[in-house]
């Protein structure tokens, strides 16, 4: 047990797998108090012993300001307070910004950038009271490599990575600290629910064919989610933490620093031919 940690009270929202999981898990096992967010309870039944003793699990569809309102007062009521929050719910889409449908697109945001929205205005208040408090977003390395095909999540991560900015200063006076965490690649289930928008006789499907094979073979190979949760937990252990915090393989933790000494147009090029959509 982390004494540093113990006794810290903490809310994440998409706990009920991948990268939330695991840092539920490892928050608990480091003495937090962990509520984590599912839009689905019956799912708690089916998970390990392990899981269903160290977290409590709660009903929250991040997309709905009923569903975030009530399952923050829950929360709350039972908690009596609030040491950190970690938006981490999220998905991905793939497809051609021309033809990937208006409706799917409000639904990424609505989840990825949005939903967190929505939590951080529920419990800002409560943490300015406290005049302390910690919000971890969980962004993502493709908020600053954007990836052909991934343009929207890429999109909704840029934004809440300027969120995340943005009101850290906003907020700065009152105590609370606000974070990004950047994954790379994380082997996680998230290939597996990414939506497409992808035509049948799309002039692009040659591209997108090859950049989801990468794609995916990325994946695969990638590490575990428990990286993502051991930084998670270094970056609540700072007095001060940084901005941002890049996570993942070696390359993902470092790539961020270097890429700032190459120019644009070779960065976009080094990007096209790593997913085999070099055009010409």
């Amino acid at each position: 047990m982390d004494k540093g940690l113990s006794g810290k009270k903490v809310l994440i929202t998409g706990a009920s797998s991948g990268i939330g999981m695991a840092t539920a898990l490892t928050l608990a096992k480091n003495g937090c108090h962990v509520w984590g967010t599912t839009r689905n309870l019956s799912k708690v039944q089916s998970f390990p012993d392990e899981v269903k003793q160290n977290i409590k699990f709660l009903q929250m569809d991040v997309t709905k300001d009923d569903s975030v309102r009530s399952g923050c007062a829950q929360f709350l009521s039972e908690a009596g307070g609030i040491d950190i929050l970690i938006n981490n719910a999220g998905f991905g889409v793939f497809g051609p910004l021309e033809e990937f449908p208006i409706d799917k697109t409000k639904e990424i945001f609505e989840t990825n950038y949005f939903g967190a929205l929505r939590l951080i205005q529920e419990i800002v208040p409560v943490m300015r009271e406290q005049r302390e408090g910690l919000i971890i977003n969980i962004t993502s390395l493709a908020g600053k490599f954007v990836i052909p095909f991934q343009v929207h999540y890429s999109s909704t991560k840029f934004a809440l990575d300027a969120l995340t900015e943005g009101l850290r200063q906003e907020l700065r006076p009152f105590g609370i600290k606000v974070v990004a965490v950047e994954p790379g690649d994380i082997k996680t289930n998230f290939n597996n629910v990414t939506k497409f928008g992808i035509a049948a006789d799309s002039p692009y499907k040659k591209w997108t064919d090859l950049c989801w094979d990468v794609i995916d073979v990325n994946m695969q190979n990638s590490p575990p989610p428990q990286v993502i949760a051991d930084k998670v937990v270094k970056v609540i252990r700072k007095k001060n933490p940084r901005t941002r915090y890049p996570a993942g393989d070696f390359l993902s933790t470092k790539f961020p620093a270097i890429a700032r000494f190459v120019p644009g147009r070779l960065k976009e090029k080094m990007i096209r031919l790593f997913y085999g959509v070099d055009f010409l």
